[in-house]
């Protein structure tokens, strides 16, 4: 195939326009909405891996653009009244319809990769951590995106309708979407769907552990799925008779008989650990995953003055370490009386990190982390939040709630009588309740509140 027939067909076809939709759209959702694509450590600009991920995502609306566009692309023959002359020509129907899915499928999949590669040129410069994890991401979705150009050139070609793009499209949406809610943890269609069947869906589920990547089954078996779907569609475009458009839809068959048992059983299984990127690195006794490692140097300071002003305390934490948040939302966090453990996966935090005022954060509630789940809001809860807030305030000598905007006047001014009924007492009591708070933060045993302030147990 010359490269000057290639470039005729680039300029007779939708390509041009398919690929500008799917630029506008991938940039426009990534620049125009606030999300955790847009957030450290969890940005699509932070890590070569998280790139390649949330392109992946983005496939739930590129995807069914690249489908009606190839759809629209495959009725061009019928629209022009030009099917029974091209029947009558003795070149193979092949050459044309590789012409066609050359130009349509290659400038889909170069735009894909741009939006790639905007994302992948800003992580040397955050230092994001290197790893070849990200190809094969990258490469299953760039199949993706040939494969739904080329199904859809297929659909457009066999059923030529004025409601066959739209219809597609549509579908391809709707089938995206319902995959990935039943993929997702905690979603109420979870099971409506086997886990096997989801992960033939093109796009990711959103990012939240930046320390996975997809496994080497997940990756093989959609790439023969993804790889079956196009010889499928390419088929569909090329036949010229009712028996090859029949036999056409065996190389899909076959990919999703080789796919479904090669992909993993379960959601969890999809996903695993980057052992390189979870390896710790430390600055004296603080310590974060490799991964985030360009976080090091605005933990360190604070690291090391929290474990100096806990240092006055008995059993004292010896080391700062980053929160394993492979920890679910709904679990409590773990705990050790040696460990301070800081979140960097919460975005308060990383602004604290970015103030210089982390430190207040890492030695509330005497260094131990909270005894209630990372979605918790009840009154024991906010008990903590009170009593983390004045023994944080107690260390550093100057009041501040860890949180607080979200209160209520009323709570606000409780809080406030609290604080002054422990600044009231002797200091002797109040080092004394500051270590009885941390051994209950240690046990998650009794209201650290009532601890400070001299309460019964509500």
């Amino acid at each position: 195939m010359s490269t000057r027939v290639l470039r005729i067909e680039l300029r007779r076809s939708i390509a041009p326009w398919a690929t500008l939709a799917i630029l506008v759209v991938a940039f426009g959702f990534l620049y125009s909405f606030s999300g955790p694509w847009t957030r450290a450590p969890l940005a699509w600009d932070e890590q070569w891996t998280h790139t390649a991920e949330w392109t992946r995502f983005l496939l739930v609306f590129l995807w069914p653009i690249a489908i009606g566009a190839g759809a629209i692309q495959g009725m061009r023959d019928s629209r022009s009244g030009m099917i029974e002359l091209l029947a009558t020509m003795p070149r193979p129907g092949w050459h044309r319809a590789a012409k066609l899915a050359a130009a349509l499928g290659g400038l889909l999949a170069l735009g894909y990769l741009f939006v790639f590669a905007v994302g992948a040129v800003q992580v040397p410069f955050k230092g994001g951590f290197f790893t070849f994890g990200w190809l094969s991401i990258v490469l299953v979705g760039v199949l993706a995106i040939l494969a739904g150009a080329w199904i859809g050139l297929g659909i457009g070609r066999l059923l030529p309708h004025p409601l066959t793009a739209p219809a597609v499209a549509i579908a391809a949406f709707v089938t995206v979407i319902l995959f990935q809610i039943a993929g997702s943890e905690g979603s109420v269609l979870v099971g409506a769907v086997p886990s096997r069947v989801s992960l033939l869906s093109p796009a990711m589920d959103v990012i939240n552990d930046p320390f996975r990547t997809t496994s080497g089954r997940m990756d093989l078996g959609q790439a023969v799925w993804f790889a079956g779907l196009a010889v499928t569609g390419f088929l569909l475009l090329a036949a010229r008779t009712r028996r090859a458009k029949g036999l056409a839809v065996v190389p899909a068959l076959v990919a999703a008989a080789i796919a479904v048992p090669v992909l993993p059983a379960t959601m969890a299984e999809a996903k695993v650990v980057d052992p390189r990127a979870t390896a710790m690195v430390c600055d004296g006794p603080v310590c974060v995953p490799r991964m985030l490692e360009a976080d090091l140097p605005g933990i360190a300071g604070p690291g090391k003055e929290a474990l100096r002003l806990l240092g006055t305390l008995p059993d004292a934490p010896v080391k700062v370490t980053a929160l394993d948040r492979r920890v679910d939302f709904d679990e409590v966090p773990p705990r050790a009386a040696d460990t301070v453990y800081v979140d960097l996966l919460d975005w308060s935090v990383r602004s604290l990190m970015k103030s210089g005022d982390l430190t207040r954060v890492l030695v509330a509630g005497a260094g131990t982390p909270t005894c209630y789940t990372l979605h918790g809001g009840d009154r024991s809860f906010l008990d903590e939040l009170t009593a983390r807030s004045i023994t944080s305030s107690w260390f550093l000598g100057e009041w501040k709630m860890l949180e607080g905007s979200w209160l209520s006047e009323d709570k606000k001014n409780e809080i406030l009588r609290d604080r002054d009924t422990f600044q009231a007492l002797p200091p002797d009591v109040r080092r004394t309740r500051i270590i009885a708070q941390r051994q209950a933060g240690l046990t998650c045993q009794g209201n650290q509140l009532d601890i400070l302030v001299g309460r019964g147990t509500r």
